[in-house]
C-alpha cells in the first residue's frame, strides 16, 4: 500500500519519524511520497528520507507559502533531478480559501511549476481549493504537452472530474472522503476513473474516520482504503493493486520490489 503525498518534515511527524515510520510497516504501508513545501526546506526534507529506500519527495512551492519574492529556481531542482528521491513538482496550484492577496503571483509560480514538469519530465502534484476555474483555464494552455498531473486531495466539482477524466489527469483521494459531511464529494468521484486514481493521507492533516481529530500520519492510509475499497465495491487487496500500479504509472521513477 503507498501513501502518495504526506508531509512527513512536518514537526508532528517528523519528530517522532521512527515510530511513524515502524507503524507504516506494522501495517503494510510500503512506499510513501512526502511532498515538500518550500524550498528553502527542501535540503532538510530530504536529508530526513536520505536513508529510507522506499521514501521518495517532490519540489515546489506550495501557494499558500507564495509571496511577492517567490521564485521557482530551475538551477535547485536541475541540482538533484539525478537523485532518484525526486520524483515529483509540487505541491503547486491555486489556493483562493484564505486569500487572493497574492493570486497573480500565485498564477505566475504555478505556471512556472509547470514548466518545471516539462522541462524536468516529471510529474506535477496540483493543490486546488476555491480556484477550478482558473486552474482549468490554465491547464488547457498546456493540453499538448500531455503533462503528467495530479490532483491531489481531490474535493472538486463534477466539472473539474470530467475536465481530469478528458485529459488522462490523475486525482488523489484522502481522508475527506470518510467523513460523513462528504455526500456531495462521494456523489462525484462515483464517476472517477480506476486507472487514474491514487490515495493518500495528507497527514499530519485530514485523519479519516475512525481517526478523525488525530494527528493524521501515513499508516491512517489503511483507512481511506478500506473505505474506498467498499465504496467501489471492489476487494481490498485489489483496490491496493490498482492503486499502487497507478501510482507507478504516474511516478514512474519509482520502480517496483522485485
Amino acid at each position: 500500500m503507498i501513501d502518495s503525498h504526506c508531509h512527513l518534515n512536518f514537526p508532528s511527524l517528523s519528530s517522532d519519524i521512527d515510530n511513524i515510520l515502524k507503524r507504516c510497516k506494522d501495517n503494510g504501508i510500503n512506499k510513501l511520497l512526502t511532498i515538500n513545501t518550500n524550498p528553502k526546506d527542501f535540503q532538510k526534507h530530504l536529508n530526513l528520507i536520505k536513508d529510507q529506500v522506499n521514501i521518495f519527495i517532490s519540489y515546489g512551492i506550495h501557494p499558500q507559502e507564495v509571496d511577492d519574492e517567490s521564485e521557482l529556481h530551475f538551477k535547485d531542482i536541475e541540482n538533484n533531478i539525478t537523485n532518484s528521491k525526486l520524483v515529483a513538482i509540487g505541491e503547486t496550484g491555486l489556493d483562493y480559501y484564505h486569500s487572493t492577496d497574492y493570486k497573480s503571483k500565485q498564477i505566475q509560480i504555478f505556471e512556472s511549476h509547470i514548466e518545471a514538469s516539462k522541462t524536468f519530465d516529471l510529474p506535477i502534484i496540483i493543490h486546488q481549493r476555491n480556484s477550478e476555474n482558473d486552474i482549468i483555464k490554465i491547464l488547457k494552455k498546456y493540453r499538448n504537452d500531455k503533462l503528467k498531473v495530479v490532483f491531489h486531495c481531490f474535493t472538486g466539482s463534477k466539472i473539474l472530474l470530467n475536465f481530469c477524466l478528458e485529459n488522462n489527469y490523475y486525482i488523489s483521494l484522502s481522508g475527506i472522503i470518510t467523513f460523513k459531511n462528504a455526500n456531495s464529494l462521494r456523489d462525484v468521484i462515483i464517476n472517477a476513473s480506476m486507472d487514474h486514481l491514487l490515495i493518500e493521507t495528507d497527514s499530519p492533516y485530514l485523519a479519516p474516520m475512525p481517526m478523525r481529530g488525530k494527528d493524521n500520519e501515513p499508516a491512517f492510509i489503511k483507512y481511506t482504503a478500506e473505505y474506498l475499497a467498499n465504496f467501489y465495491s471492489m476487494n481490498l487487496d485489489d483496490f491496493i493493486k490498482v492503486t499502487d500500479n497507478n501510482f507507478y504509472k504516474l511516478f514512474s521513477k519509482v520502480k517496483k520490489d522485485n
